[in-house]
């Protein structure tokens, strides 16, 4: 039995990855090099913490305000666009405490089955990535978002996380050398990171020595049904148009499923999300523990040698521009949170604009987080095309399902039970 995947990020190659295990001749088209791409630039967390849907009550406000605001972490660009308004009406209708109630239960079912299967990749010697399950602190500094992060922390707890809420001294105690400026935080245990350059370039490896093919800078241009399958998929490579067919085909690409599903018949009511992140490298990690600092929505990831500091979601057409107040914003916030940082060259070299501006395109990374409307996944097969599976819409969270949504897709496309309920994922919903 043939597979094709369209899309050879991180969701993309989990998925080859478990469906080569189940015996399917695997092919991924994947339309950039593999070298870039959300897969690469993001913080690197395997987070359980983050069970709440994006559509969340008090997320259509700060989208609205942050129109107005491009510091603001959440930014909605203006536009005349049909689908920014249909994906639009669609979110603000999921936005209510009773989606995030019914949504968290199978979101952490989904995130712990994900670092499971992910430490276990590690755990095997078949990969040999930076990965730690040190946990993750939500740092806050005002009461209100302390009283956000308890009512988050009473949810996690109901659903079986391991979490402990940290006084001053304590979240001070946990980082002696940087002596955060805050008034708490909420640490959640059963988070872990990895270094996700490292995963990638080594689950690529692994797949290819498998006989996995990868077709690289391979862009689908065309999609043939007949009797409600799909027939043939048409992609160029190196200005050739060419043709492949299979029995399964499993579209994982990101941003860019829209319009593919589109190809096919299939509406998915998804934007593009744009994320930054920029990675310092250090002599000496002071920070011991991966964290987001709440009142900025900024997220930090210590590794062995480098620090990657990430945040926003802006939503809009997919662009090549980089806000440089957006990156300010999120710089700014690392020093109120962590005041030694103020101090730091890395940090001064980037505090002025006119220096962040020079050295841009070499320290700022960006890429585009695939939205559903109500902030899930879509994970199971396409209503209208019996062999099209759909893998995305993960947001953020890419990374942290990434190996569960693999081992779903694998389970339903061989007809076996699946690892966990799958029903709140549903292509159709």
């Amino acid at each position: 039995m043939k597979a094709t995947i369209i899309g050879g990020g991180i969701i993309g190659l989990s998925t080859a990855y478990y469906l080569k295990q189940e015996g399917w001749e695997v092919t991924v088209l994947e339309r950039g090099d593999l070298t870039d791409g959300c897969s690469f630039g993001n913080m690197g967390y395997l987070s359980p913490s983050h069970f709440a849907p994006l559509a969340q009550p008090g997320v259509v406000s700060q989208g609205i305000l942050g129109m107005f605001r491009q510091t603001s972490p959440f930014y909605v660009r203006p536009a005349l666009s049909r689908n920014l308004l249909d994906w639009g009406l669609k979110f603000v209708r999921a936005c209510t405490a009773e989606h995030v109630a019914r949504s968290a239960k199978p979101m952490a079912e989904l995130l712990l089955l994900s670092r499971y299967l992910t430490a276990a990749w590690q755990n095997s010697g078949e990969m040999n990535f930076e990965y730690a399950q040190t946990g993750c602190i939500n740092y806050f500094q005002t009461a209100k978002y302390e009283k956000g992060e308890l009512e988050n922390v009473r949810m996690g707890h109901d659903l079986g996380l391991k979490i402990k809420v940290l006084d001053r001294e304590e979240c001070q105690a946990m980082e002696p050398e940087l002596q955060p400026e805050v008034r708490g935080g909420a640490w959640y245990q059963d988070d872990a990171m990895l270094y996700p350059n490292e995963l990638m370039r080594q689950l690529t490896a692994l797949l290819e020595q498998r006989s996995v093919t990868i077709l690289r800078n391979a862009e689908v241009k065309g999609i043939q049904k007949q009797q409600g399958k799909i027939s043939s998929v048409q992609y160029q490579t190196a200005g050739e148009t060419r043709t492949i067919q299979s029995d399964l085909f499993v579209l994982a690409a990101g941003s860019w499923s829209q319009p593919v599903a589109r190809m096919a018949g299939e509406y998915l009511p998804m934007m593009p999300g744009k994320g930054y992140s920029m990675t310092v490298d250090t002599e000496h990690q002071a920070l011991r523990q991966p964290c987001i600092l709440l009142e900025a929505k900024v997220a930090i990831s210590p590794w062995a040698k480098r620090l990657r500091i990430g945040s926003t979601m802006e939503i809009g057409a997919v662009n090549d521009r980089i806000l440089v107040p957006r990156v300010q914003g999120i710089l700014e916030a690392v020093p109120r949170f962590f005041p030694a940082y103020a101090k730091d060259a890395a940090f001064q070299k980037l505090s002025h604009p006119d220096m962040l501006r020079k050295h841009l395109r070499e320290q700022v990374w960006y890429g585009f987080r695939p939205l559903s409307a109500d902030g899930l996944p879509y994970i199971g097969f396409a209503p209208k095309t019996d062999n099209l599976m759909i893998a995305t819409g993960h947001a953020m969270l890419g990374l942290s399902m990434a190996a569960a949504t693999g081992k779903l897709v694998s389970e339903m496309a061989s007809g076996k039970p699946t690892s966990m309920e799958v029903g709140a994922f549903g292509v159709g919903r």
